[in-house]
């Protein structure tokens, strides 16, 4: 295995594939830019079977990776097993973080070895990973598959206002089970709630800035992560269903799970990501977002997507989004929920004035945020550090 690691003409990426949306965008962009891909099947949680780990050791040797890129962590053990194993090998780790890493790391330092690169979609996050011993921390947006989405914008439209989306209700009630088997933890994350205290702000810096010093003290790494969950999910369902009633129902589709019977006057089933998503985005005449509570700045997937797909986009305001695009004429976004209700009725009206912003975004996105973009980046990262 002591071969030059990054030293041919393209790089050599071996993908640990969860079912991750994002195994499967990154693989097919690398092969787009004509990289040498191999996937290999694993467990985003749990225990990976011997059968897999076969499979993985099999592949090590015969396809001879440049790195290893592994999205949220998928496929890694608790131990740091499989990290130590890399390092042994001197075969680059590439740890690429669309979610809290907190709730997936807790704290453990086994991840980080010398030859390990954490990537986060949110800046927030740059600090803890560097404090559990990430010796390179970078920030990379999302973007778009454009494998998936990649249309004009359409003439007609047979939906209204449409947001696509779970209601959260049944990950919160899972989550807040789990956190409520510590009664004190269950009735101080109550409080922090209805006190107004989980912010993107205070949830970005962490559960100090939200709970109280002397019960945080006492809370172990487990409790700590069921902690952090609960805020989350319980902070998003509560954000999701306050945005989605403060518009008019008779002007809102909601697609998503049974939970939002009883909200969504207008109510669809779930969307398939790839085989119907894109198609739903073209066919409504406005696409709402509301961005989730772990992300303090950055923009969640549906802003690529959508505007890709040739739909029209309303979103709120994160401060990334000012770095990604020209907000005078590539992006609508709001800064409250009333603003968001008299924007969409003003763009309803102005459909012509929809086209002419969809394909501003679209020619950014396309010529700026796919996959490819950012593989680009992660190989000069790559080729930086472990070349």
């Amino acid at each position: 295995m002591k071969y030059p690691k990054l030293a041919g003409p393209v790089p050599r990426m071996l993908v640990l594939e969860s079912r991750y949306w994002l195994d499967t965008a990154c693989a097919n962009a690398a092969r787009r830019l004509g990289w040498d891909v191999e996937c290999v099947p694993v467990v985003a949680e749990g225990t990976l079977p011997r059968e897999s780990v076969a499979r993985l050791l099999r592949t090590l040797i015969d396809f001879r990776p440049d790195f290893l890129l592994s999205v949220n962590l998928g496929g890694m053990d608790v131990g740091g097993i499989l990290a130590g194993l890399f390092e042994d090998l001197g075969i680059p780790l590439v740890a690429w973080f669309v979610d809290d890493p907190r709730t997936i790391i807790m704290d453990r330092p086994c991840y980080a070895t010398p030859r390990s690169l954490a990537i986060t979609w949110e800046r927030a996050y740059e600090p803890y990973l560097k404090s559990v011993g990430f010796p390179v921390v970078a920030y990379m947006p999302l973007a778009v598959d454009r494998g998936l989405f990649d249309a004009l914008p359409g003439k007609t439209w047979d939906l209204p206002c449409t947001f696509v989306g779970n209601s959260m209700t049944a990950p919160a009630a899972q989550a807040w089970r789990h956190a409520a088997e510590n009664a004190e933890l269950a009735a101080a994350l109550n409080t922090a709630i209805d006190t107004g205290r989980v912010t993107r702000e205070n949830f970005a810096e962490g559960l100090a800035a939200i709970l109280p010093e002397h019960l945080l003290s006492r809370l172990d790494a487990e409790f700590r992560m069921r902690a952090e969950l609960a805020l989350f999910t319980e902070a998003t369902r509560r954000l999701r269903k306050c945005f989605i009633q403060a518009f008019p129902s008779e002007i809102v589709c909601v697609f998503g799970d049974d939970g939002w019977d009883g909200i969504a006057q207008w109510r669809g089933g779930p969307v398939n990501y790839e085989s119907d998503l894109p198609s739903v985005y073209r066919r409504s005449e406005i696409n709402l977002n509301v961005t989730s509570l772990q992300m303090a700045t950055a923009v969640n997937q549906r802003v690529f997507d959508c505007p890709a797909a040739g739909g029209f986009l309303l979103t709120d305001a994160q401060s990334s989004l000012m770095d990604l695009f020209d907000a005078d004429s590539e992006i609508v976004c709001y800064h409250s929920f009333e603003e968001a209700n008299t924007l969409a009725r003003e763009y309803l009206a102005q459909p012509s004035k929809r086209n002419k912003i969809i394909q501003r975004a679209r020619a950014r996105i396309l010529n700026e945020h796919t996959y490819e973009h950012r593989l680009i980046y992660l190989e000069a990262l790559a080729r930086a550090y472990f070349g």
